[in-house]
Order: C-alpha cells, then structure tokens, then sequence
C-alpha cells in the first residue's frame, strides 16, 4: 500500500518559508510575478494555509505581482467572490468568451487544448507521487499517452505495485539510484 495518505500533504510552514526565500531572492535583480493555480483549493481548505500566506504577502515588497486564478463553468457564471479570497486578491479579472463565432471556436480549441495538458500533468504529478511514496521511480513517465496516464492516475496503486511485481520478475539486474528502483514506463 501506498505511504502517502493525502495527494496534496505538505507542512505548509516550511513551504511558505521556501517561496518567501525564493521570492525575495529573485526579487533583488528583478520584478517576480507568482501565479497560483486553484486559490479556493489552496486556501479555502486549509485556514493555516491561508494565514500563513497572508502573513508572507504583508513581508513582501518590490516590484512583484501575485496572482491567484480559480476557474468556473459557463453554468456558474455569478458565483460570489469569498471574502477571505478577496481579502488576499482584492481585483477581480474576469474573462469573457469571444462574442465572434469563428474566435470561439479557436479558443474553445485552445482552451481544451490546455486542460488537456495541465490534466496530463496533474495525472503525471499523481502517478510520481505514489512511485516517491514507495521508493520508486520512472524516468520515462513523460512517454506515457494521456489516456493511459488518466487511466493510470484512476488506479495508480494497483498498477505501480504490479508493474513492480512484473519488473522484479522479469529484470535480471534492476536499475537502482540512491536506494530507489527504477521502473519502465516501456512495460
């Protein structure tokens, strides 16, 4: 069974810590704009989250620009506005669909397009993080067609521990880096 009880666990503290150093530091030979994917997910979820970001946006200054992006479907067009989100990202930028048909189309196609890739990435990011939770890797996940890789993320524990099994079979000399096996994404 897979180590890791949460896809998203991290001790926010020392995260924020990391970001804030970061920031700072490219900061000082130029502007730094952080974007942050999902702001309801991140800091709705988890109050110490949201403090603690609060408490580093008041230590930054210079010339730098957070932004935070929450997506909704055509169904949730009026959706309020938390004011805790707002309290963090006080302008509100909305994004209009193209009134012109033919413009539609091709940001409707654009806009699958890029779902389609922070998907893949996602499910990657998923798989990666089961494969670290029981001392594997494989540097070859990024071969993996975006219908396997979704149908892999659905079931990652299962397949991983098989694809070990069968690769523990099969392989004479397993590859191992720094006490970590490496898996194929080939098999």
């Amino acid at each position: 069974p897979s180590k890791s009880t949460s896809r998203y666990f991290l001790d926010e503290k020392p995260f924020l810590n990391s970001l804030y150093k970061v920031l700072v530091s490219i900061s000082e030979t130029g502007s730094v704009i952080l974007y942050i994917k999902d702001v309801e997910k991140i800091f709705l979820r988890s109050p110490r989250m949201y403090s603690l970001f609060q408490q580093l946006l008041n230590k930054l200054s210079g010339s730098m620009l957070v932004l935070g992006s929450r997506q909704y479907g055509l169904k949730d067009q009026f959706i309020k506005i938390d004011e805790k989100l707002t309290m963090l990202f006080p302008y509100n930028i909305d994004i209009k669909l193209p009134q012109d048909e033919a413009h539609l189309k091709i940001w409707k196609s654009q806009l699958k397009e890029a779902t389609k890739k922070t998907q893949l990435k996602d499910y990657t990011i998923r798989v990666a993080e089961v494969l670290a939770a029981n001392d594997l890797d494989c540097d070859d996940l990024d071969t993996i067609s975006h219908t396997d890789m979704m149908l892999l993320s659905k079931h990652t524990e299962e397949i991983v521990a098989s694809a070990t099994f069968n690769h523990l079979k099969d392989t004479k000399n397993p590859e191992y880096r720094n006490g970590v096996l490496i898996l194929s994404a080939k098999r």
